[in-house]
């Protein structure tokens, strides 16, 4: 984000917001970014979101617009994207039980960060969401739909080992819960 009015505009907000209504824009912008407009660049939009977000969530009041509102989470890209890339450079693994281990560095571990994920998982279906029905063509009578669904993740500093973390925005309703699970890796 080039200043911090982009940052307010992208959450669409006024300056001076309080950190709740920053808080409460940040959901909101990001539940209608998943539910009106899910698709292949979600996870780049969302990570622009989550972005002036967190350079919102730091800003000091009054801050001029040109002004660096301090350090970011730092992005843990290796965690980022979708799950085949981040598959593939042993960023996460997936488990029997459908749970996504995220195998974090010992420095990545020490300064946390954030990750957006972005995955095939089985939705309840948004069409006949009260009572499935043979007559629904968008999910032929089984009450759930594959969607492709991105996953913002905020990784506390000095996270420990085994740590379940949950989505900041689960942004539909999944037929299962998806655990986050920490594996942090010794420097070796």
């Amino acid at each position: 984000m080039p200043n911090l009015d982009s940052c307010y505009a992208l959450l669409r907000l006024s300056r001076g917001a309080s950190q709740e209504e920053l808080r409460d824009a940040f959901h909101r912008v990001a539940k209608q970014l998943y539910t009106d407009q899910a698709g292949p660049d979600t996870t780049a939009r969302l990570q622009a979101i989550a972005e002036a977000y967190s350079r919102l969530e730091v800003a000091s009041p009054g801050q001029d617009s040109a002004g660096s509102p301090g350090p970011s989470p730092r992005w843990l890209w290796r965690l980022s994207g979708h799950i085949s890339s981040a598959l593939a450079c042993g960023g996460v693994r997936l488990l029997g039980d459908g749970t996504v281990e995220l195998c974090l560095q010992e420095d990545e571990a020490l300064t946390g960060g954030a990750a957006t994920l972005s995955f095939d998982t089985d939705i309840v279906c948004r069409r006949c969401t009260t009572t499935p029905g043979a007559g629904c063509e968008r999910c032929a009578g089984t009450g759930r739909e594959r969607e492709r669904v991105s996953f913002w993740l905020s990784i506390p500093a000095r996270v420990a080992n085994g740590t379940v973390l949950h989505p900041s925005v689960e942004p539909l309703k999944l037929t299962k819960p998806i655990d986050f699970i920490v594996r942090v890796s010794p420097a070796g």
